[in-house]
């Protein structure tokens, strides 16, 4: 199933990952940010409904400028509001950007424009053009907007953000994903059994964080980071 999920990412196709049960116990469809368009986004808000966010690593952010939202707000003397969420470690947020080019920057066809301009950036690092990368960013970007921005922090936690880079370096494409939560009309997360049967209806895969770990280095992996006990806590 890895295999036909990298596959899947290759292409520009959604696919969906569960991190795990003893986590946030959550899926997220998860694409390429490159390959975003307004029908993308309008189906992730009609049938995902989560918080639509934009991904890349940690060490890219900074070359960026980029710093996470919690350590922002850390120096700044908001300590009393950084707390860390049930399942354990810091989130990822950093900041929420519009594209200059936006019209108020929630709509559909807005953040995509939002996303993909974004994923060009992230492009114009890996190939090393850094100077022009943040010449872009800044010229075009604003804060606050409405696409947040999640570094990933892979080898260090596990969430979706870095399950959905691990997948990115093993397909060898862009650090630049978009992911969403997949919730239910309940008010809580839709079952892994109910995503599973959207992705067969949808032709693509359903994949764990298990996997992931699994085929990206399994024990080994492990060995070589600072992880107290369950990997997901």
């Amino acid at each position: 199933m890895i295999e036909k999920a990298l596959e899947l990412l290759r292409q520009g196709r959604i696919i969906f990952i569960h991190d795990s049960d003893n986590r946030e116990n959550e899926v997220d469809a998860v694409i390429r940010a490159d390959h975003v368009t307004p029908s993308v986004i309008t189906w992730m808000r009609k049938n995902a409904g989560g918080l639509i966010c934009f991904v890349t690593e940690d060490s890219i952010g900074r070359q960026l400028g980029l710093d996470f939202m919690s350590d922002v707000l850390r120096k700044i003397g908001f300590n009393g509001l950084v707390k860390r969420p049930g399942y354990g470690d810091d989130p990822a947020f950093s900041i929420y950007v519009n594209h200059v080019k936006t019209t108020t920057g929630i709509r559909d066809r807005d953040r995509a424009l939002t996303i993909t301009r974004l994923a060009d950036v992230i492009k114009m690092i890996s190939e090393g053009k850094v100077m022009d990368a943040r010449k872009v960013f800044y010229e075009e970007f604003y804060a606050p907007g409405h696409v947040p921005i999640l570094l990933g922090r892979i080898g260090r936690r596990f969430g979706h953000t870095e399950l959905s880079l691990i997948l990115s370096k093993m397909a060898e494409i862009p650090p630049a994903l978009v992911i969403v939560e997949m919730l239910s009309d309940d008010g809580g997360a839709l079952s892994k059994d109910i995503v599973k049967k959207i992705a067969s209806e949808l032709g693509t895969a359903l994949i764990s964080g298990g996997e992931i770990v699994d085929e990206a280095g399994g024990v080994e992996l492990f060995k070589r980071i600072n992880l107290n006990n369950n990997i997901f806590k």
